[in-house]
């Protein structure tokens, strides 16, 4: 009796084992096996779509407006600054450079983006600072009136002057008026021959209103005196252009040199002549500009 009821139970326990040996192996198994009945049926994805899902927008967007461009200046040079005592000016374009007339020393240094200051710009730089005040100012020395006014701080050492934006100094004199906008017709360009021309002003500094600043052209040779000096050189002129032979000129020592450095400089290379009206040019060459009105 016991016999049969001992192998009933050894029966049960191994149908039991054998049942979760398969659970087991099906569990390991793969789902999609055919063998243990396959799995769950694939699920259907949409299509891969293409990266970015659209074009990016065009800038600007509609509504919005156009990003102001930076103003036009003639030339590299947007912002010009001068002053006396010394004689000195700055030229702010892609570089800040400085000139200090009576030494002719030079300091140029990259020009950074200017600091918006309460009353003005600052530009930093290792060996020039340039703080511009929009306030009014007197040179001292014309009646022309500027716009701003210009402390700048080069190698630590401290200059005082005026400034504007250079299209101010192309359109008003030393006197404050207006000028006339430049003959543009070749046709009316006035031959120098037999003229006499008061200088006032170089590389946009005033002359000073004593001494003598003046140039004449009579049959082929041009006589000029810059303050003290007196000198002459044989020329040519053909239609704007104007070349001076070698500058020869007296040689007394006077108090301030910088007027017949910057001058003789400008005539020892060839020179265009702008007509600014009949009675108004200038003389531009490499060197610089010299400004004359008729005497």
């Amino acid at each position: 009796m016991a016999e049969p009821l001992l192998r009933e139970k050894v029966d049960s326990g191994m149908k039991t084992i054998s049942l979760l040996l398969a659970l087991v192996l099906a569990a390991c198994a793969p789902m999609n096996d055919p063998y243990y009945g396959g799995g769950y049926p694939p699920e259907p994805y949409p299509p891969a779509s293409p990266y970015p899902p659209e074009p990016y927008p065009s800038y600007p967007q509609p509504g919005y407006p156009a990003p102001t461009p930076p103003p036009a200046y003639p030339g590299d040079e947007r912002y010009r600054a001068i002053g006396t005592e010394p004689f000195w000016d700055l030229r702010i374009g892609r570089d800040l450079v400085f000139t200090d007339r009576g030494t002719n020393l030079t300091v140029t240094q990259p020009a950074p983006q200017p600091i918006i200051g309460f009353a003005g710009e600052i530009y930093k730089t290792p060996r020039i600072e340039v703080n511009i005040t929009h306030t009014n100012c007197s040179d001292g020395m014309s009646d022309r009136t500027y716009p701003d006014t210009v402390h700048v701080r080069v190698d630590g050492r401290d200059y005082r002057g005026c400034g504007a934006a250079s299209s101010f100094f192309e359109a008003f004199d030393e006197r404050g008026q207006p000028v006339p906008p430049p003959i543009a017709d070749p046709g009316d360009m006035v031959p120098l021959d037999r003229t006499r021309w008061r200088v006032v002003s170089m590389n946009g500094r005033p002359t000073p209103r004593t001494g003598d600043f003046s140039m004449q052209f009579e049959d082929g040779r041009l006589s000029a005196k810059f303050g003290c000096n007196g000198m002459g050189a044989s020329y040519t002129q053909s239609g704007a252009t104007l070349d001076a032979g070698p500058v020869m000129g007296t040689k007394m020592a006077c108090p301030d040199m910088s007027w017949e450095t910057q001058g003789s400089a400008i005539l020892g290379q060839v020179m265009t002549v702008r007509m600014l009206d009949r009675n108004r040019l200038t003389l531009d060459s490499g060197a610089g500009t010299i400004e004359l009105v008729r005497a």
